[in-house]
């Protein structure tokens, strides 16, 4: 600690004021990132809700900048125009961070942000690349030899980006999980040995920042049961300031500017310690000028991490809200999805069948030729046939309180989907009932026709009774040998304080 604390005084003054300069040469082409917030609601190879114009409302109104989500290899990158183009407009900054396999080669990976960067081109500054989120994740091994290998690949995608896009800020962090030291060890001259035509690489673009992530101390961040952060590492302040230090060192010695993208607390953790540690890493670094993106902000109502969630907004989280942003939430609901991957992006992860349906995606066949999924019935009894959607126990990610299902008393429901039938029609019914056995049956909607013409289809249900945590949704056939085409499926809560935060909403 105290070679830290002799490290900081004795460069600390003079590094601001080389990052003071650097700002005043490059900041005409630097978007603003200030207190940011992880919004991860996109499609990766994780059961998620998605993209939903309210979660910026929300997450600006309690006073974020800059939201980071991502985008993922293979997926069209016209795909998340609406997400990109609805932080911009709200006045956000959007920076997007790809979610790319190795086992698709260099070629591939390049060529995606070549296409990202070709079709964006003429976006304002607002919109960042931060072209590889976690490399280990998505399949580099953590051995030198494929370190080396990693940074010729973002070297690769620094040049394509850049034929198109001279100025836009490219982030760039280092190998394994983006930490500290693999950022100061790796995403230097040495490693990033890219030319431009013009000869110029990474020591003269300014607009190249570096990124890392501090889930310090993770025995606490991301522990499995509940205990103390002093438990976890008496010295995790001194664990914290270590990573810092190595970001902070990074931009003072290639005059770069510096953004933790990626921080955050489980939330069973003890709510004065998540505060208490909100407030250190805000505070730490806010002295070494490192603009910094929480996570997260939603991902779905069963993820741990996550400070929004459909039913309670931000009531259960407030608290951690304004300790981040240093003011209260001006909204603490709007009604968003529940449902996971509802439009089949993921294909048919989080959907589950009786055993008398077999499921498929088909693509082409949804909403403005989107993926759907196919639902073929083959029996009919002993049991009615079923898909559904629920949290389910073996989940990877299960915590014991947590459910991505909810029905809370007082909220009336609608509920929609879109669905059409190849040949000659069919019908079929949506049910809500406790999870995850379905022993409990809350609501059944009346049966509805299905013919060859997507349509979209509605209900709505009010919740009257005790609020229920853990919820299956189920979608019911009713003939055998069918085949339904399933796309867009929604289950949005609403009550009478949405209507007054989405005036406050309105206003911001």
């Amino acid at each position: 600690m105290n070679r830290i604390k002799k490290h900081i005084s004795n460069g600390l003054i003079l590094s601001l004021c080389l990052v003071a300069q650097l700002r005043i040469s490059a900041q005409e082409h630097w978007p603003t990132i200030g207190k940011g917030i992880n919004l991860d609601f996109s499609t990766t190879e994780v059961n998620k809700i998605g993209y939903d114009p309210a979660y910026y409302d929300v997450f600006k109104a309690a006073g974020f900048k800059s939201v980071r989500f991502f985008v993922k290899q293979g997926v069209d990158p016209m795909f998340y125009r609406d997400a990109i183009d609805g932080a911009i407009n709200k006045g956000l900054t959007a920076v997007i961070t790809g979610f790319t396999s190795k086992a698709k080669g260099k070629a591939s990976f390049v060529e995606y942000w070549r296409e990202f960067a070709e079709l964006y081109q003429m976006y304002p500054k607002e919109l960042v690349f931060e072209i590889m989120n976690e490399p280990k994740m998505a399949g580099h091994p953590n051995e030198y030899q494929y370190d080396v290998e990693l940074m010729q690949w973002l070297g690769d995608a620094i040049v394509a980006i850049r034929a198109t896009s001279p100025t836009r800020v490219i982030a760039i962090g280092g190998p394994h999980n983006n930490h500290a030291d693999m950022l100061l060890k790796y995403v230097t001259p040495e490693f990033l040995t890219y030319h431009l035509p013009d000869g110029t690489g990474f020591k003269e673009d300014k607009n190249i920042w570096g990124i890392f992530h501090n889930y310090r101390p993770q025995h606490w961040t991301h522990s499995h049961i509940t205990k103390s952060i002093v438990k976890a590492n008496p010295k995790w302040k001194e664990e914290i300031l270590e990573a810092l230090e190595w970001g902070h060192e990074w931009a003072k010695t290639h005059k770069k500017k510096v953004v933790m993208s990626e921080w955050g607390s489980k939330l069973p953790n003890n709510r004065q310690e998540v505060l208490k540690f909100i407030k250190f890493m805000k505070d730490e670094c806010k002295k070494r000028d490192i603009d910094w993106m929480y996570y997260t902000g939603v991902f779905n109502n069963a993820w741990t991490f996550s400070l929004y969630t459909s039913e309670w907004g931000f009531e259960k989280t407030a608290d951690i809200v304004e300790a981040l942003t240093d003011q209260k939430p001006q909204i603490m609901h709007l009604p968003t999805n529940q449902i996971n991957n509802s439009t089949f992006m993921m294909d048919r992860e989080h959907w589950y069948s009786n055993g008398h349906v077999t499921l498929n995606t088909v693509e082409g066949e949804g909403v403005n030729g989107s993926r759907a999924l196919r639902c073929n019935v083959m029996f009919v009894w002993p049991e009615q046939p079923v898909i559904y959607q629920q949290t389910q126990p073996d989940w990877r990610f299960y915590s014991e309180g947590f459910y991505m299902l909810q029905l809370r008393q007082g909220n009336t429901y609608k509920i929609s989907f879109y669905a059409k039938t190849p040949v000659n029609k069919t019908k079929l019914s949506v049910q809500l009932g406790v999870a995850p056995e379905n022993k409990t049956v809350l609501w059944t909607s009346e049966q509805v026709e299905i013919n060859t013409e997507l349509t979209k289809y509605e209900f709505t249900y009010t919740h009257e009774s005790e609020s229920v945590e853990n919820v299956r949704f189920s979608i019911l056939f009713t003939e055998r040998h069918s085949e339904i085409i399933l796309d867009d499926i929604k289950l949005r809560g609403t009550r009478p304080e949405y209507q007054k935060s989405a005036n406050v909403s309105k206003n911001n």
